[in-house]
């Protein structure tokens, strides 16, 4: 995604604001930066799914500065339909069902892990 990160940022934004306009005042800043996080955030989680004991800690500590910024716990599934949306958006027919599936399961663990980190009081379930 690294070559068509401008792409990756503006599609899924877009999407996250026409699926849930409530996550559009969180970014109030420059949304080609944020666009540019979320690639690397992205490629940090596939290059480090095997490596669990680095990866959730730093989604963990995401997900907690994210609480400062006024993200709800509702808001992740938005998230994660967007992202979904977005690679099969951009990636098309090599966008397979499969590798849908790996990244609904992927994201619907990795966001309950943010989720009860975040929120405590939350039980720990999948999005």
């Amino acid at each position: 995604m690294a070559p068509i990160s401008d792409q990756v940022g503006d599609l899924f934004y877009a999407n996250l604001f026409r699926m849930d306009p409530t996550t559009k005042p969180l970014f109030a800043g420059n949304i080609d930066l944020q666009g540019r996080k979320l690639v690397q955030t992205l490629g940090f989680i596939v290059d480090h799914l095997e490596d669990p004991d680095r990866l959730l800690p730093a989604a963990q500590e995401l997900a907690v500065r994210h609480v400062s910024y006024g993200v709800t716990r509702t808001q992740y599934a938005s998230v994660g339909a967007a992202l979904v949306k977005s690679l099969r958006q951009l990636l098309g027919t090599a966008f397979s069902p499969e590798d849908e599936a790996a990244w609904a399961e992927v994201y619907g663990g990795l966001s309950a892990a943010m989720i009860a980190a975040a929120y405590p009081d939350t039980s720990y379930t999948k999005v």
